[in-house]
């Protein structure tokens, strides 16, 4: 061991010194190619329209979903990131795994072969094989490399050049070249063209490696090593300590932690020997406090115990340029913390390329001994729609595929035969799924989500506590929630109204409601009013205009939406305009056979539709608006919608999308099913 300066030269004997110095060559031939995969790719996932994307990996692999997840999430949109290391995901696997959600799950890996990686696609295989795949992978001869795929879900495969597959123990070139990959595929506004990115990228990392050698060289090994960044750089903070833990085969002991999170414990590594690492943000505000915890460090246990990389002109002691962003940036980080690593393994006397003579680590993680996940918790689970004449009872499995369904009429004499009625609908499911089932239960009317109890219009249950009354009835838990809603929650999970963050579902049939949902968690509210639209008022503008009646609701208001827009209103307008007698179907089918009158119903209908719409859009926002009941099955009606919507919009909003059920009438029961599996609520 020597801790004297030696000439840069001296480093051309390992194979991780030539890894690290060819990243910009990478970066730079990779550049044009993969702004064409990541065209392709992007446009795949926008068909496909996930609800969650997964970044999984081990160890280093998984330091690249730790800065892609803390960048991307900034983004607008509904999709959630999450970085999910396929070491947590194998061990618990019901921690993350979970019905309705549509699921991209990237994983990365260098060789492509460990065996998290095996164990990963074999879980998914088994429990989640309708998840969509996209992998990343090094090595053109791996099983992340296989275009086959065990399930529904669909596969996409990135091979990175072959250059990436470092052939030393520490990932380098892999690491970066996989991280700029996938920023390229995800990143919605990246801060250049991507080509043009890459070779802005390989230029500061040739002008680092060039300029920055000579001085790494000159520092002396530290007793402990600590890297510090915020934000994408915390994953950053994270890769380099390990670079250095690797290389220096454990005689350099290594921390890292965000700029904020090192003074609650963690700062107890530092003394006057350590060398701490703090990676300056970009960001103005967030360097503030990177900064700050850099000067108190000083102050504490010296000056030269302190190396700040960054911008130079923030006072950064390593300069290393901003091309973007720090996601984009992060990757010039990490090459300091690689030549660092190569550097101190070289003076300890160590094997660079491999530190680990004795096999006690190896380059790709074999023989871990993997077990299956065995099937616990119900794997059925069932559903009552609640309507005023019949009760769905719906059988669904754990991926909320009917296996069984049956009817049975709506007691309405008195609360007590609707309770016997459902505990008849309830002894149906136990019987056919063999077992007392886990289930849900959708009313139409109001439930107060404080004390439980309903007030509804078609079934004696006003006054009353459903849910608490059926589960002392039947000996379990049984969770009651607004029929409307339960559409909601299930369009929003997996239906029509997947992959956006808040979705309005609107039922249009013998009344008007709707439920809200924002990332998949239905709203609720303080009295479990949200989405009860069709009792908003009809505005005057509106009712002036088309000379419109205004008419008492059910709900005791006059002039709700509901008088209008539901399926008996559509036929109060027909009525009002025609003196006929007639209903919403035979409106739209003499409307479709060229009845002007009809139409002229319709083109009213879809005036006060659009104004509704309007009224929602102002209050929630939403990203999606999902139309269920009867009228959504009126021909072009979201096409429609879109048209008579449009020119009602304040100047400069964003139409949200319009779409029909996905799981049609039995998206009801289907979101009732989704209270116990996967509750979202």
């Amino acid at each position: 061991m020597t801790d004297a300066p030696f000439p840069a030269t001296d480093l051309d004997r390992w194979a991780t010194t030539k890894e690290i110095r060819r990243q910009p060559a990478i970066w730079r031939s990779f550049g044009p190619r993969l702004a064409t995969i990541a065209a392709e790719i992007t446009a795949w996932i926008a068909e496909r329209r996930p609800d969650e994307i997964w970044f999984c990996g081990a160890g280093t692999s998984a330091f690249v979903g730790e800065t892609l997840a803390s960048y991307l999430n900034t983004a607008p949109g509904p999709v959630r990131f999450r970085a999910i290391p396929s070491t947590d995901l194998i061990a618990a696997p019901r921690n993350y795994l979970r019905p309705g959600v549509k699921l991209l799950v990237v994983s990365f890996g260098r060789s492509g072969n460990s065996s998290e990686t095996i164990g990963t696609l074999d879980l998914l295989a088994a429990h989640a094989p309708e998840a969509d795949r996209l992998h990343i992978t090094c090595n053109g001869n791996s099983a992340l490399a296989r275009t086959d795929n065990a399930g529904p879900g669909e596969l996409r495969n990135i091979v990175l050049p072959p250059e990436t597959d470092d052939s030393g123990f520490a990932m380098t070139s892999s690491y970066t070249t996989m991280l700029l990959t996938a920023l390229a595929v995800f990143d919605p506004a990246p801060p250049a063209p991507v080509a043009e990115l890459m070779t802005r990228l390989a230029d500061d990392a040739e002008a680092l490696l060039a300029g920055q050698l000579d001085r790494l060289i000159a520092l002396p090994i530290p007793q402990r090593a600590v890297f510090l960044g915020s934000g994408p750089l915390t994953g950053s903070s994270r890769e380099s300590a390990l670079k250095v833990l690797e290389l220096a085969a454990g005689q350099i002991p290594t921390s890292w932690d965000s700029t904020l999170g090192f003074r609650h414990g963690p700062k107890a590594i530092t003394n006057a020997k350590t060398q701490v690492f703090v990676l300056l943000s970009s960001d103005p505000h967030t360097r503030r406090y990177d900064t700050d915890l850099a000067t108190e460090v000083a102050a504490q246990f010296g000056d030269h115990v302190v190396l700040r990389l960054g911008d130079a002109t923030a006072g950064a002691d390593i300069p290393v340029s901003s091309v973007g962003n720090d996601a984009w940036s992060s990757v010039l980080y990490v090459i300091v913390a690689q030549l660092l690593s190569v550097i101190w393994s070289h003076k300890l006397g160590l094997t660079v390329d491999n530190p680990f003579a004795s096999g006690n680590l190896t380059r790709v993680v074999a023989g871990v001994k993997l077990y299956p996940l065995p099937e616990t918790g119900p794997k059925l689970f069932g559903a009552l729609d609640v309507g005023g004449t019949k009760i769905e009872a719906r059988l669904f499995d754990n991926r909320l595929e009917v296996i069984e369904r049956q009817r049975f009429p709506t007691a309405k004499g008195s609360y007590e035969e609707l309770l016997a009625a459902l505990e008849g609908a309830v002894g149906w499911l136990d019987q056919t799924a063999g077992s007392k089932v886990a289930l849900g239960v959708g009313l139409p009317g109001l439930i107060d989500p404080a004390t439980g109890i309903s007030m509804t219009s078609n079934v004696p249950a006003t006054g009353h506590t459903l849910s608490a009354d059926l589960s002392a009835r039947i000996g379990r838990t049984i969770p009651v929630e607004n029929d409307c809603k339960c559409f909601a929650l299930s369009e929003a999970n997996g239906g029509a109204g997947a992959g956006y963050r808040t979705v309005f579902g609107l039922i249009l049939g013998t009344g008007v409601g709707g439920g809200v949902t924002v990332d998949g968690k239905l709203v609720v509210g303080h009295n479990g009013l949200p989405g009860e639209v069709g009792h908003f008022g009809l505005p005057a503008e509106l009712v002036q205009r088309r000379k419109l009646p205004v008419l008492t609701c059910g709900c005791g208001r006059t002039g709700c939406y509901e008088t209008l827009l539901s399926g008996p209103g559509m036929g109060r307008i027909a009525k009002h305009l025609t003196g006929e007698d007639v209903d919403s179907a035979a409106i739209v089918t003499r409307a479709a056979a060229g009845d002007d009158a009809m139409q002229g119903v319709l083109d009213i209908w879809f005036d006060i539709l659009g104004e509704l719409i309007h009224t929602i859009q102002l209050t929630i926002d939403a990203d999606c608006v999902v139309i269920g009941g009867g009228l959504s099955n009126i021909p072009e009606l979201t096409a429609t919608l879109a048209g008579t919507f449009a020119p009602k919009m304040l100047p400069g909003v964003r139409q949200p999308a319009f779409a029909t059920a996905r799981f049609g009438d039995a998206s009801g029961v289907r979101g009732a099913a989704m209270l116990v599996a996967g509750a979202r609520k």
